[in-house]
């Protein structure tokens, strides 16, 4: 049988809450990767999957402050994204807490030749952007595609929720410079 040196001595040096976190967060792209992304990116923000049974996925994001009828009317527009209008008998749970339920939420969008998707909330919008073949991950490709996207975003810069999700989940590269 082995033998330890000490009785009861673990066999190793059990990972510290930060280690395990940075070991999942880190886990398919180093800290180099993102923040060489984030050199390259002046709105979107990557974001970890929550993980466990919420079925998310990492994305690119953005959040845009929508607080008035005058601010979705411009975001809409700027975005070139069709108000679609809800019959106001029908009943929808996707709408329910959303402060404008007569407009549909956009869902899966082509802007700028750029497939995006976006969900609205009472005061914003969330744009999110991931790889087309693996739509749980964000690579290079929705690098370039949110990099593409991003002169559409520019004048929309006073809306912008920064970050987007106010969360670890949420890459910062200033908090780990």
């Amino acid at each position: 049988m082995w033998n330890r040196k000490k009785k009861n001595q673990p066999l190793h040096t059990p990972l510290s809450e930060q280690q395990l976190w940075e070991r999942y967060f880190f886990e398919r792209h180093s800290l180099d990767t993102l923040l060489k992304w984030s050199k390259r990116l002046k709105y979107f923000r990557y974001c970890r999957a929550y993980g466990g049974h919420v079925g998310d996925g990492d994305c690119l994001l953005i959040a845009i402050r929508i607080q008035s009828e005058e601010e979705l009317h411009e975001v809409f527009e700027q975005l070139d994204l069709p108000m679609i209008g809800i019959s106001p008998d029908s009943s929808s749970s996707t709408t329910a807490k959303w402060t404008y339920p007569q407009i549909e939420h956009p869902k899966h969008v082509i802007i700028a030749g750029v497939k995006a998707f976006i969900w609205m909330y009472p005061d914003r919008m969330k744009l999110s952007i991931t790889n087309l073949e693996h739509p749980v991950e964000v690579t290079e490709t929705s690098v370039v595609a949110a990099e593409r996207l991003e002169p559409y975003l520019t004048p929309l810069v006073h809306l912008m929720i920064d970050p987007p999700q106010d969360d670890r989940y949420c890459f910062i590269a200033e908090d780990w410079r």
